[in-house]
């Protein structure tokens, strides 16, 4: 039997299912009485885990006195009507006879059962992974008449003489529509600490044969069709920018990469610039307050930042090291400290949570509204959204030899939009064109990075600082820093000159 699977899922403290089980709104929803199940699950895969990696996942579960053989195709998060967070699987079950203790491939459709065999490639499929699970399920039904399985999971993944305890919720469609999910997960979200869970038990189970350390990443490449719609576009560049500030959320919070957290602001910055440069003709007042949410992230995120790159770049190349700087970076070290635990603090609470659920209800709900004069094809709004873009840097960038300060800051700003907007709709273009046109935007916009990372370095800087030899180290630090800010100056001005003289893309014929 196959059929399709749609389920958000939730992570939490045990004590949280606890305070969710008496909740009100929840009471309210519940149909029938609640039924509980052991969920003894064994996984099987070849010893290189070669299945998982290619986004199967396969298990044999005792049913009673039966045995259910089940297969899940998956792939990570899903997209589409989803949402972006829900995942969205393929899932294919079949009954075993009692005591079966392995995978029988000939129950499954021959074409993944060749897929499955292919992968394998002649390696045995063993016992790999077991999943000891206490189950308890409530079916819901919301005001609108979905039908919402949710079940309450507590239990351990035992793999390699390892661990890892379970402890979340998994909200199941049943029928109605995936919006409906995120509607009660925004309720649950303000009984309970919750973390929107992105790992199959199978993907974490299998984490304890083969750890790897979380890494950070940058947004992938996104294809539009010539074809493509606004709404289509609109739907598939935000969908796109939380898939990014997810992936590297692991490599933030756990690994508390540098990077990572960069990616996470970069995605936030993507998004930002995304509801901006639809707003002319997509957009609405869930927009902008997911605009506004995405802001506050950042800037939440920012301290940790800026002492990252203060530290790593703008302390870490001036010497020598005398008692005066290694007292100053003892306190940028502090600090940069600080900015982490804030940042961390922010990803674990209940406002993250909640703007990640809205979010991706606003992508399952389209909960937008499309402009009478818009264009209906993203081709014809790209090239009006890239000219604007362009228009805002070139004014901002008029008398460009005399800026200073805040001006250069602005000029910053309108170049990443701009790069941004080129890369959600590069696509649609000759892709010659493009990559000679980003190169000269992408060197602008390294140019006046370095010259914004100075510009912060002085105000934290003095910050940490006061009078004596603190003050003396801090004076040198940005010397040696605006000596190389005027000569990376005077390179902007002839990088300045070859944007300007570059044909933009879109206006080519």
């Amino acid at each position: 039997m196959s059929e399709r699977e749609i389920e958000l899922k939730l992570l939490c403290e045990p004590v949280e299912l606890e305070r969710i089980r008496r909740a009100p709104s929840l009471l309210r929803m519940k149909q029938g009485r609640a039924s509980g199940k052991h969920l003894h699950s064994v996984y099987f895969d070849t010893r290189t885990l070669t299945l998982g990696d290619h986004g199967f996942a396969l298990r044999l579960r005792r049913s009673g006195s039966g045995c259910v053989q089940t297969l899940k195709t998956e792939t990570g998060v899903s997209g589409g009507a989803t949402g972006a967070l829900a995942r969205d699987t393929g899932e294919y079950e079949a009954r075993l006879p009692r005591g079966a203790d392995e995978p029988d491939l000939n129950k499954l459709p021959d074409d993944l059962k060749s897929r499955i065999q292919k992968l394998a490639n002649g390696n045995a499929i063993g016992p790999r992974l077991v999943s000891d699970i206490r189950r308890t399920i409530h079916n819901l039904e919301t005001e609108n008449g979905d039908l919402i399985e949710l079940a309450f999971d507590l239990g351990a993944l035992q793999a390699n003489g390892g661990e890892a305890p379970v402890s979340e919720i998994e909200l199941e469609l049943k029928e109605g529509a995936p919006a409906s999910l995120y509607r009660v997960a925004l309720d649950l979200n303000e009984i309970a600490n919750l973390r929107v869970g992105t790992r199959s038990k199978s993907e974490r189970g299998f984490a304890l044969l083969r750890p790897r350390a979380p890494v950070a990443v940058k947004a992938e490449p996104l294809l539009l069709g010539h074809d493509t719609t606004l709404e289509e576009a609109y739907e598939t560049v935000l969908r796109h920018c939380l898939v990014h500030l997810m992936a590297n959320e692991a490599a933030a919070l756990e690994a508390r990469l540098p990077e990572g957290l960069h990616q996470m602001r970069v995605a936030l910055r993507r998004a930002r610039s995304a509801f901006e440069i639809f707003r002319p003709g997509i957009g609405g007042s869930n927009a902008d307050k997911l605009a506004a949410e995405a802001k506050w992230l950042a800037n939440e995120l920012g301290p940790a930042r800026d002492f990252d790159v203060f530290v790593t770049e703008i302390v870490a190349p001036v010497t020598p090291r005398d008692p005066a700087m290694k007292k100053l970076l003892t306190r940028a070290e502090t600090a940069r400290a600080d900015g982490w635990e804030r940042a961390i603090a922010v990803l674990h609470s209940r406002r993250y949570t909640r703007f990640l659920l809205e979010y991706g209800l606003f992508l399952a709900d389209r909960g937008w509204r499309v402009k009478r004069k818009a264009p209906a094809l993203a081709h014809a709004f790209a090239d009006e959204a890239l000219g604007k873009r362009l228009a805002k840097v070139e004014k901002r960038g008029r008398d460009f030899e005399k800026l200073e300060g805040e001006a250069r800051h602005d000029l910053r700003k309108q170049l990443k939009k701009l790069r941004y907007g080129v890369h959600f709709f590069s696509s649609l273009y000759d892709a010659g064109d493009v990559k000679s046109y980003l190169k000269h935007l992408s060197q602008m916009q390294d140019v006046f990075g370095g010259l914004n990372d100075v510009a912060t370095a002085h105000l934290i800087l003095d910050d940490l600082t006061g009078d004596g030899a603190a003050r003396e180290a801090a004076d040198r630090i940005i010397e040696w820093h605006e000596r190389r800010a005027e000569k990376t100056w005077k390179g902007a001005i002839r990088l300045w000159k070859r944007f300007g003289a570059a044909e933009p893309f879109w206006q080519a014929a």
